[in-house]
């Protein structure tokens, strides 16, 4: 319980500082303005930065320490030499002690003394200096694993800018105000008074609220941005009330009139996220304000509609909202409002389609040859024993593909990105090892985790990974079902599973190389998320991601849709652990980490003995 004591003293004043006024935000996200929110993650920001350099500094101290252990060594072994050299002396002089009583042996009795105590003492300092390495080594590992909870805190924070971005373009768009324009027309011939006038009190409303939408956006306090994107929204002003100042006809036929407009400004809460240029998941948080107007066209959930599906292919995968529903065609029916279909088999490039459900309707769906034509049968699931199966897994192609950051929004130990070649086809688990893929290993081998061993599955409390001697695969301190992914494990854990699988099964089973997982997660797409740059709504399994176990605990796996490449859950739930050639690495994101750190391409450098509970694995096996 002691090994973050020292990390805890550099940590303090900023975790302490960022988990209270997180605590705060998340309680009430209208507290804190955009203005205060940004100068929080600025704070943040220049905390991160100063304990990435302290880490390096710790890093280079352990250096330090490991060359003065090695002066030490070649020390000892010189020391070793010299009183070798001081023994064959006084043994030579006692041999001539022997033969003359009078030759003084003092001399090479005390050079003797000085040798041994010499290299005495030099033995004592290498068994120092090694448990100053030992001690330094830990603590660059403790650096290295609480660096990821600061930057979790400053994407989270991002979060709730956006959020409250969201608010005050809301608040400063729906406002109600009031105007007075003045207009004049000319009536037609045709027409007669009454009708010239109505025309003209017309114009004079449809006068104010373009006005009245020009002054709003105007006055937005993103209004350089919200103009570059107002083409992609539809947003409208509501006149509340009018009433005529003055107007009257001159002896020409012109109509003049004044008016007094009131007006509110309106824009549909789904578009306030794209007037931003920012993820919809922001407008998907659940408004407070009372006074909000309902301005998106409502859909009765209530009323049930059918839904016909076909495709051009046979045994393909029909999803809707993440469930499926078997092969098509299909004919279901589902209340009222927008659904997620999708339509899925390997060897075919993935249909995806967004409907706003409000009547019957067909989907006729065209799926195409991928790149890489799989065939029936590439799934594997091998027999361990007996009736004991191992874990599902999926075949990726040979390729290669772009790794790293592609699109800007990466982190420095993302670049520069790279072209990776992957020589051979491989086989990789579909989802996260369970609960229940563990259990058949531990049951078959009474392994022992090093969370059970040592008490060491660390858990965020406050922002700041905190070991909990109670906790481990059994118990990672929320529930589970046997289909949640296996948490509280280390590398080292992991690696004896794989070597347990390959024992059992006689094929080669190991973890991901970064390589590896990084180009199955992406299924040959080039944005952060393999369905685009921005993580959406409800999509996985991250904080404030909109499902039903964000920030809770971990969900089962399958509970979202999968890449077009087959797999589950390469987004949020847990990271998961990969190997590099410099060090262990997790990657995907975690039920309790922000979205942006569920990229694709976003890593995570930890000790291989770390374990916590919102870290897991998957498996690959060779063919």
């Amino acid at each position: 319980m002691m090994r973050l004591a020292r990390l805890a003293v550099i940590m303090a004043s900023t975790l302490t500082f960022a988990s209270t006024a997180l605590a705060q935000q998340e309680s009430d996200a209208t507290q804190m303005s955009v203005e205060e929110i940004s100068n929080q993650i600025a704070t943040l920001q220049t905390e991160y930065d100063n304990f990435s350099d302290t880490v390096a500094t710790l890093q280079r101290e352990e250096q330090q320490l490991r060359e003065q252990l090695q002066s030490l060594r070649e020390r000892n072994r010189e020391l070793e030499q010299q009183r070798q050299v001081a023994l064959e002396e006084m043994n030579n002089r006692y041999q001539q002690l022997v033969d003359d009583p009078s030759i003084d042996i003092a001399g090479a009795q005390e050079a003797y003394k000085e040798a041994v105590m010499a290299h005495q003492q030099n033995k004592e300092d290498i068994k120092t200096q090694v448990q100053l390495v030992s001690a330094k080594s830990r603590e660059v590992e403790e650096a290295r694993v609480s660096k990821h909870s600061l930057l979790n805190e400053i994407e989270t924070f991002k979060d709730q800018r956006n959020v409250a971005r969201v608010e005050r373009l809301q608040e400063e768009f729906n406002r109600t105000g009031d105007l007075e324009v003045s207009q004049s027309i000319v009536c037609d011939r045709e027409e007669t008074l009454s009708q010239c006038e109505t025309r003209g009190k017309l114009l004079a409303k449809q006068k104010a609220s373009k006005q009245y939408l020009d002054q709003t956006l105007a006055d937005l306090s993103e209004s350089e941005l919200a103009r570059t994107n107002l083409e992609r929204v539809s947003p409208n002003v509501q006149i509340l009330g009018s009433k005529t100042v003055s107007d009257g006809f001159s002896g020409q036929g012109n109509y003049g009139v004044k008016m007094g407009v009131e007006l509110r400004g309106q824009l549909p809460q789904s578009q306030a996220c794209t007037l931003l240029d920012i993820d919809v998941r922001y407008c998907a948080v659940k408004r407070t304000a009372s006074n909000e107007p309902a301005t998106d066209e409502p859909v009765d959930s209530s009323v049930m509609h059918p839904l016909t599906i076909r495709s051009n292919v046979y045994d393909d995968e029909v999803m809707i909202d993440g469930v499926s529903y078997g092969s098509t065609p299909i004919e279901v029916m589902l209340p009222g409002g927008e659904h997620e279909v999708e339509i899925i088999k390997y060897g075919y490039t993935a249909f995806n389609q967004t409907l706003n459900l409000k009547d019957a309707q067909v989907i006729r769906a065209e799926l195409e040859k991928s790149e890489y034509s799989f065939t029936r049968g590439e799934k594997i699931q091998d027999i361990l024993f007996r009736d004991v199966r191992g874990p599902e897994l999926v075949v990726m192609p040979s390729g290669n593909f772009k790794m790293g950051d592609l699109t800007g929004n990466g982190m420095a130990n993302e670049r520069p990105a790279t072209t990776e070649s992957i020589a051979r086809p491989f086989g990789i688990t579909d989802t996260e090892i369970t609960v229940t893929d563990f259990r058949k290993f531990v049951n078959d081998t009474a392994y022992v985790t090093e969370a059970e061993k040592n008490g060491s599955c660390a858990v965020l409390q406050n922002g700041m990974p905190k070991f909990n001697d109670s906790l481990n695969w059994r118990n990672p301190g929320f529930s589970q079902s046997e289909t949640s992914p296996v948490v509280c494990v280390s590398l080292n854990d992991a690696q004896a599973y794989t070597q347990w699988l390959t024992q059992k099964s006689g094929f080669d089973y190991n973890l991901p190389t970064e390589a590896q997982w990084e180009y199955a997660a992406r299924a040959g797409t080039e944005t952060d998320f393999w369905w685009g740059n921005d993580v959406g709504f409800g999509k996985a399994n991250c904080r404030n991601c909109g499902s039903d176990w964000s920030n809770q605990r971990t969900a089962p796996v399958g509970s979202f849709q999968r890449n077009p490449w087959g797999l589950f859950d390469t987004v949020g739930n847990v990271w998961e652990w990969t190997t590099s050639e410099q060090s262990s690495v997790v990657r995907g994101g975690a039920w309790n980490f922000a979205p942006s750190l569920a990229r694709v391409s976003t890593r995570m450098e930890l000790p291989a003995d770390f374990s916590s509970n919102y870290i897991g694995f998957r498996v690959v096996r060779a063919q």
